[in-house]
């Protein structure tokens, strides 16, 4: 990734500078609930960076309701719905959670049980800034390609991709960066380069990734490719041959649990790709390419 990452380095220099530890909680879930009522209004501006604070802080809780039903939703409610949060305040967010998705994966701590929801969270987080720029485009080039950066370096690096933990609750790291993919794709920033390199870091995923991913994350990351179909700019010849890289012909040897399980990623990815662009109803001019692409892989595979 040399050209992405000199363009970006001195972004990702800046982006990891974060302040100390996220304040304690200090406001119960019952304010957070009433944050999601129906009437509720947006935070007085003076009272905003002190609520993004603390929800940052509540994304690293090992509690599946504080960190998904109240943290990240009222996240969403205020960047994606209500739109309350201004751009230097997302600045802010995007530099400590663009730090977030390397907590324990540069030095010790990365195979701990709890600390990858704070990074998976702080990547699904961050797909709602990407959606806002997908909305409307506030950030530079260089903090996109920054952004893209350290997502394909997450989804390399993160060794845990459970799906649902009975304590934790979703933990899902797969899918949340598939999300955060599918809005950073979109964006006539990511060059076609990128978008190789996109293609590139998911093939590489489905390949080293040794247990069955049986939570939707097949979908989510088919979603990102959509994400490329969509765009007028489109490489047709580069997204067949990423395909036939995602789903390889199996080989002669007699196959173990986790060649197993990549075969089983593998294929339901490049299946549920199929679905989604069969029921794709917009007219993208680089929709019948995809889909005779896509044929050709299954096409192939299966009569294997």
């Amino acid at each position: 990734m040399p050209t992405l990452r000199r363009s970006a380095t001195v972004c990702l220099l800046a982006l990891v500078v974060v302040g100390a530890s996220a304040p304690a909680q200090s406001h119960d879930a019952e304010f957070w609930r009433g944050c999601l009522a129906r009437d509720a209004a947006p935070p007085a501006a003076a009272e905003l960076p002190g609520l993004l604070a603390e929800l940052t802080g509540m994304l690293d809780s090992p509690d599946p309701e504080v960190r998904d039903d109240l943290a990240f939703s009222v996240l969403a409610r205020w960047l994606v719905r209500d739109g309350c949060v201004p751009v230097e305040e997302r600045r802010k967010l995007l530099a400590t959670w663009t730090a977030n998705l390397r907590r324990g994966l540069d030095g010790s701590g990365g195979e701990d049980a709890v600390a990858v929801v704070g990074r998976s969270f702080a990547a699904l987080a961050l797909s709602l800034l990407a959606a806002t720029d997908a909305k409307a485009a506030w950030l530079s080039t260089d903090e996109h390609a920054a952004l893209l950066t350290a997502a394909l370096g997450y989804l390399r690096d993160e060794r845990d991709v459970r799906g649902f933990d009975d304590k934790l609750g979703w933990v899902h790291s797969v899918a949340h960066t598939a999300d955060l993919l599918k809005f950073l794709l979109r964006s006539e920033r990511t060059t076609a380069a990128q978008q190789k390199e996109a293609l590139e870091a998911i093939a590489a995923k489905l390949a080293a990734v040794a247990t069955p991913l049986v939570h939707g994350e097949d979908e989510r990351l088919a979603r990102a490719v959509v994400s490329l179909v969509a765009r007028a700019d489109c490489d047709a010849a580069g997204l067949r041959a990423f395909l036939f890289r995602a789903w390889p012909a199996p080989q002669p040897a007699a196959p173990d649990a986790a060649a197993l399980a990549r075969s089983h990623n593998q294929r339901h990815f490049v299946l549920s790709l199929q679905a989604l662009l069969l029921v794709e109803r917009r007219e993208l001019p680089a929709l019948p390419a995809a889909r005779d692409a896509v044929a050709a892989v299954v096409a192939a595979r299966m009569r294997g």
